[in-house]
């Protein structure tokens, strides 16, 4: 959590052998969505250590991923967290284990998808 240019921020990051997931929510309070805005606004990223098959012939997105400390290939989602992330946490926006528990599954199913794990779990 941070308090960044005026709006709390949260952010969550779930680290893993092949790679990592992160999202971020920002608040930007009930004015935004006064003048017909969103009052959310939020990001969902997922950051590869080897790129999936879809990426196999780009360049790393970066040399040295912030999260990884390595480069990655990484791809991002403001439309999952609209639709999917900033639900699930406006039900429970205390209730981090839940939020971890539910990246964490995320990022299995992510990476399972590319053929990097064989199972997913919770």
């Amino acid at each position: 959590y941070s308090h960044t240019l005026g709006y709390p921020r949260h952010w969550w990051q779930v680290i893993g052998a092949h790679g990592a997931i992160h999202l971020h929510i920002t608040d930007l309070g009930e004015k935004a969505a006064e003048r017909g805005g969103q009052r959310f606004s939020g990001g969902l990223e997922i950051h590869y250590r080897s790129p999936p098959d879809y990426m196999a012939d780009d360049a790393p997105s970066h040399d040295e991923c912030q999260i990884l400390k390595c480069p990655c290939w990484h791809h991002g989602s403001t439309l999952a967290a609209t639709e999917k992330w900033i639900p699930i946490w406006l039900t429970d926006p205390h209730n981090h284990d839940a939020m971890f528990l539910s990246l964490e599954f995320e990022m299995n199913v992510r990476f399972r998808d590319v053929g990097q794990l064989q199972e997913a779990g919770p």
